[in-house]
């Protein structure tokens, strides 16, 4: 064998098939022309759009749990209506049974702060936004929160008093929360922190009500006597702020906690002198009960007729906001036609263009979410959302790996008619559509949203579910956080539509 020769032709193969490859990889921008791809053995590359039908949805909800993020805040959005976000956390002693250095006869309260862990916001943060305190109820069983259970965002807790300091709201400044700064006579570091103090009969109760024969002497017994705090935004400002409650995620992350500033009488002290210390109660990962509570008012914004029951097939204007929020129903009509056989598929994407606000600048603060394509199906007595067959790719944790190439994430061009940018999105369906035009695979309609911390069935039949997010604790957006208006199906300007690149194959 003339090994040489074998040698050359083998580079001489490689590097056509790298050529080959490297061309390939063109076909994944939308700007492909049939000129790309010269006619060879008489197959060229051709490209055509098919209409879509598209139907806004009533909202949906979603949980928040104590290891993700919570959102807290509240947005006056003319386009989606009014969102208002709250908290519903325990914080307990980091050990049971908890005692205090000294009997109760020698403590004395300086002051009681809820701390909040501050991890960035969404929405115009040059207005500052202004937060209450509540306690929950103990005495209303809506109010027995268990800590082993994730609540749905609509979950009403009662409360009882207003616990904030001489009951003023805190104003919160966005501007001020990166600040390197440090507090009283501890030298606390505050950084992104919001520092909520609270009335001291509250600190007193803690310091003199409970002990080791009551709530102090284990982590059940304490949620019986105190059942949390709610912390809820007045009506002003507009942004939503992201709120880490536990370091179950961020070893680093524990700003978010009761800082109890107190003094007492040490037993030691000849003098009476007293000694100042702080004790934190903390929103334990395992013990403690929160909820997320998220309302949308839709009443009076651009959204609230469109997703009524308003009698339109296919409506032009889109309105998706991160879960818990409003979705969308899309449907291809083309696909079930008899004209989608003997192809080759290069490229199919449906592209979807935001609809600018040219009445307001809010498009600039109330920035795009992630959103995911889901087939559903309601056959068999399924009734569920599952991965687009070919094109959505899980990890062996059961977590979508290919968000960005599947076309999640929001890209920004200019839209040249009013000057403003905008955001678009390109999903690829190029795998799932050839395998409707080459295997008979069924089509299916589908369903655009958010997600927050959502799952999808690997198939419409598979019992396996996979996280839309991009790990286990990164949801593809945070609760309530990211909302865009969209060109639907029969929109002139930035119409929805499928785009297809393809060649006929030889009859």
């Amino acid at each position: 064998m003339n090994l040489p020769f074998v040698k050359k032709k083998f580079v001489l193969f490689f590097l056509i098939s790298a050529v080959l490859i490297s061309a390939c990889t063109k076909i994944l921008t939308t700007d492909i022309g049939s000129s790309l791809i010269p006619p060879v053995d008489g197959i060229t590359t051709k490209e055509m759009f098919l209409d879509v039908v598209s139907k806004n949805a009533v909202d949906t909800f979603t949980r928040v749990s104590r290891v993700l993020d919570n959102t807290l805040g509240y947005t006056n959005d003319p386009l989606f209506g009014v969102t208002s976000a709250a908290l519903n956390l325990q914080l307990e002693p980091t050990f049971f049974p908890f005692y205090f250095p000294v009997t109760k006869d020698s403590l004395f309260i300086d002051s009681v702060v809820l701390v909040l862990g501050y991890k960035g916001a969404w929405g115009d943060t040059s207005k500052d936004i202004s937060l209450r305190v509540f306690e929950i109820s103990n005495t209303d069983p809506a109010g027995s929160l268990n800590s082993d259970s994730s609540y749905p965002t609509n979950t009403v807790v009662p409360v009882t008093d207003e616990l904030t300091y001489s009951n003023m709201p805190k104003a919160v400044n966005f501007s001020k929360l990166d600040d390197v700064d440090s507090t009283g006579s501890f030298k606390e570091p505050v950084t992104n922190q919001i520092r909520i103090r609270l009335n001291d009969d509250y600190g007193i109760r803690l310091l003199k009500d409970y002990d080791t024969l009551n709530a102090y002497k284990s982590d059940s017994l304490f949620n019986i006597d105190i059942k949390g705090l709610q912390v809820v935004p007045e009506k002003t400002g507009n942004a939503l702020m992201k709120i880490g409650l536990t370091s179950y995620y961020n070893t680093a992350d524990t700003n978010t906690k009761l800082a109890i500033y107190y003094r007492y009488i040490s037993p030691d002290s000849t003098d009476g002198k007293q000694v100042h210390d702080l004790q934190y109660f903390r929103c334990n990962s395992s013990n403690s009960a929160t909820t997320n509570y998220i309302k949308r008012e839709r009443a009076g914004s651009e959204s609230a007729n469109s997703i009524a029951a308003n009698g339109n097939i296919n409506d032009s204007l889109l309105y998706i906001d991160a879960n818990p929020g409003i979705y969308s129903f899309i449907k291809i009509p083309g696909l079930r036609l008899d004209t989608m056989t003997n192809k080759i598929i290069h490229r199919a994407e449906l592209i979807m263009e935001q609809v600018p606000d040219l009445l307001t600048d809010n498009d600039k603060y109330f920035t795009a979410p992630s959103l995911f394509l889901t087939p559903y199906t309601t056959d068999s007595g399924y009734n569920r959302r599952f991965a687009l067959p070919n094109d959505v790719q899980f990890s062996l944790a059961g977590i979508v790996t290919n968000q960005f190439d599947y076309g999640c994430y929001p890209l920004t061009r200019t839209d040249y008619p009013t000057g403003k940018i905008i955001y678009t999105y390109s999903f690829d369906m190029s795998r799932y559509l050839q395998s409707i035009v080459t295997s008979g695979e069924p089509y299916y309609d589908l369903i655009l949203f958010a997600p927050f911390n959502d799952y999808i069935y690997a198939s419409p039949t598979s019992l396996f579910l996979g996280y839309t997010g991009t790990s286990a604790g990164s949801p593809l957006n945070p609760a309530a956080t990211g909302r865009i208006r969209l060109g639907g199906g029969n929109n002139t300007a930035h119409k929805m539509r499928l785009h297809i690149i393809y060649s006929d194959l030889p009859k």
